[in-house]
């Protein structure tokens, strides 16, 4: 992440800074440029939301945008880099930076993923951000980091739908254990929990007495994770 990340940025300073044009926008840009590699990041984010606001008509005003965004985030201020995010992609569509600013946004909410027992608003914001990144972008290069941090987030995602279920099935709201296991087996079927997503079904079938849902989960665990640890758990408990 880190690679990425300031490679973009080293290649946006000195693409900028390589001309020496004498206007305004471009002095408020090295000035801030100035305080952000003097690590007064707050400021140096001021200075180069002031571009825009100053000149939102010049070349620098998106590249602004950018590097604002970046020094909120090395202050770690991820609302503000959220929101500045949004406002970029919104009204920048078709620019070059777009896949970096989705990037970062990702990042922000990727940094704030809570613990499986929480709410999961940020990790499925940074599953959505990441995959839009993935489909619009492919060859990018934020994509190809996006891939590997979507990894993790599904398998937490997953995770805190099937403990949701475990408190659900603890409290007899079988319905409600049930079509948490299913979207875990429907939409996160790549993911280490789909296995004891099958064994949780079984069980709830079996003191349901359903035994033809029962057999069939048990089945399914048999065919796909029958080295599990929960294919082996089934057998003792159930046999």
């Amino acid at each position: 992440m880190k690679f990425s990340i300031y490679f973009f940025i080293f290649f946006l300073v000195f693409s900028c800074a390589s001309k020496e044009e004498k206007n305004s926008p471009e002095l408020l840009y090295k000035s801030a440029l100035k305080l952000l590699k003097s690590k007064n990041y707050i400021d140096s984010a001021k200075e180069f939301e002031k571009i825009d606001d100053d000149f939102p008509f010049s070349k620098w005003a998106i590249k602004g945008q950018v590097m604002a965004s970046y020094a909120y985030y090395k202050n770690k201020d991820f609302e503000k880099v959220i929101q500045i995010g949004e406002d970029f992609s919104r009204l920048n569509p078709t620019s070059e930076y777009l896949p970096y600013m989705l990037y970062l946004r990702g990042i922000c909410y990727y940094l704030q993923i809570p613990t499986i027992e929480r709410a999961q608003d940020y990790s499925s914001q940074a599953s959505a951000i990441f995959r839009e990144l993935i489909v619009r972008f492919p060859q990018d290069d934020h994509a190809l980091d996006s891939k590997e941090k979507l990894v993790f987030v599904d398998e937490h995602l997953a995770g805190a739908i099937l403990e949701q279920a475990r408190r659900q099935i603890k409290h007899q709201n079988f319905i409600g254990a049930i079509n948490n296991l299913q979207l875990v087996i429907n939409r996160y079927r790549f993911t280490n929990q789909v296995a004891e997503s099958y064994y949780r079904l079984a069980e709830i079938h079996w003191y349901l007495g359903n035994k033809k849902e029962f057999y069939k989960a048990k089945k399914i665990l048999a065919n796909q994770f029958s080295e599990s640890y929960w294919f082996k758990q089934l057998l003792t408990k159930f046999s």
